[in-house]
């Protein structure tokens, strides 16, 4: 989990930078809002947080004097302002990233995926630093271990999960974007609309076509360009 601190004097823009890290960062944990500078390095010195979403132009200080107050702290610092003219000072004063307002939500998504890998390092960031992957829904957050994954498939910027027990869900993110959260010694895209688990594979279907049978008899295309990859994955699996 990815703790976070939303750093801005106008309420809107925290809503919806809370809204949006909600929905598309599902292991990003809000643990406190500031509304000016001081009230922002008094949260962090406190909290110590992961990441500070934090923007520039505020009353009195602004949000260079808490990059320059907190220099020292190992706490990363992203900037979120309306003002271009911003990004190239707080690059080389030593922010981690720049977010341009209103905020877009591919680019807050990589932001994020970024953070990750500074905080846990490639292979743990795959797997959000839990060794589960969290899935969003309409009352909560589903932890699904990746064991229990038999394959997903796309369905356009949505993405089926399909489990052990005959359980389907549906995650709100790209394929790609659920792909990086898994181990790709395990997880192999076949095709691509699908990811398979290795583990669950039971059978090599060579008829009008190479297709990969699982556990749950689902049967899934497995492209020609793809195939001696799939072997070789295979093969090297539990090595």
């Amino acid at each position: 989990m990815i703790n976070a601190l939303l750093v801005d004097d106008e309420e809107k823009s925290i809503k919806n930078l809370e809204l949006l890290l909600t929905e598309y960062c599902t292991d990003v944990k809000i643990i406190g809002r500031a509304a000016n500078a001081l009230e922002a390095v008094k949260s962090i010195m406190d909290l110590k947080p992961d990441v500070v979403f934090l923007d520039v132009h505020m009353p009195g200080y602004s949000g260079f004097d808490v990059l320059e107050s907190v220099k020292e702290s190992p706490t990363i610092l992203v900037f979120t302002t309306a003002h271009k003219n911003y990004a190239i000072n707080a690059i080389r004063k030593g922010a981690f990233d720049y977010l341009l307002k209103p905020i877009d939500t591919e680019e807050l998504k990589d932001c994020v995926q970024r953070v990750r890998e500074k905080l846990f390092g490639n292979e743990t960031a795959k797997q959000n630093g839990r060794g589960v992957i969290e899935l969003a829904v309409k009352d909560g957050i589903i932890f699904i271990k990746p064991a229990e994954l038999i394959r997903l498939e796309a369905s356009g910027a949505y993405t089926y999960f399909y489990l052990d027990n005959d359980v389907k869900l549906m995650g709100s993110k790209s394929m790609k974007d659920y792909e990086a959260m898994l181990d790709s010694n395990v997880f192999f895209r076949c095709h691509h609309s699908h990811i398979v688990n290795l583990r669950k594979v039971t059978k090599f279907v060579n008829t009008a076509g190479s297709f990969i049978e699982l556990t749950n008899g689902a049967l899934i295309e497995l492209s020609r360009k793809n195939k001696d990859a799939f072997f070789e994955k295979l093969k090297n699996l539990g090595q």
